[in-house]
């Protein structure tokens, strides 16, 4: 009796933890848009009602701990009345990202996809790379921006970008 209690047990939190949504697994847009992020990421801001709708991350970096600087991620999407209006999105939002200070395009990005530059947050200069695609009818903007630390370590900024392209390749509806 004891061990069919315990059997049962383990059958029933296999099967809440075989249906159960990860921590690292998102929705947006009433599951129009799914994406995956690394477990290490931590939600700090979700906004999933209206439109525009964002999750933002904050990337653990020890390069950047007890400073102002945080590399970031943020996932977002705008719902279009009409999928062509995709690129106007998508040039506006550049547009809005070439009017921050100390915009500078990276002429060493060799991905058409990704647009890639630099800006100053504070007193640092920033990398940030944005990818956008059409799920349907929402425009989705995946934004990874990382501060340019001399004490951060080249393999932590690949694996970041590498991060980066991961969730950009995991959107889905």
């Amino acid at each position: 009796m004891k061990t069919s209690r315990l059997a049962c047990a383990a059958l029933a939190a296999f099967a809440t933890g075989a249906f159960a949504q990860s921590a690292s697994d998102y929705a947006l847009n009433d599951g129009a848009v799914h994406f995956h992020v690394p477990a290490a990421w931590s939600a700090v801001m979700e906004k999933k009602e209206g439109n525009p709708q964002a999750v933002a991350f904050q990337v653990p970096d020890p390069s950047a701990q007890g400073s102002e600087d945080s590399a970031t991620v943020t996932v977002k999407t705008r719902k279009l009345a009409d999928p062509s209006a995709f690129a106007a999105t998508v040039q506006e939002e550049f547009e809005r990202a070439k009017a921050q200070p100390g915009f500078e395009i990276d002429s060493a990005n060799k991905n058409a996809a990704i647009r890639q530059y630099f800006v100053t947050r504070g007193k640092t200069r920033y990398l940030v790379r944005d990818g956008a695609q059409l799920a349907g009818n929402v425009a989705v903007e995946v934004r990874c921006q990382r501060p340019l630390l001399a004490a951060t370590p080249a393999a932590w900024n690949t694996q970041f970008d590498r991060d980066c392209d991961a969730v950009v390749a995991s959107l889905g509806p």
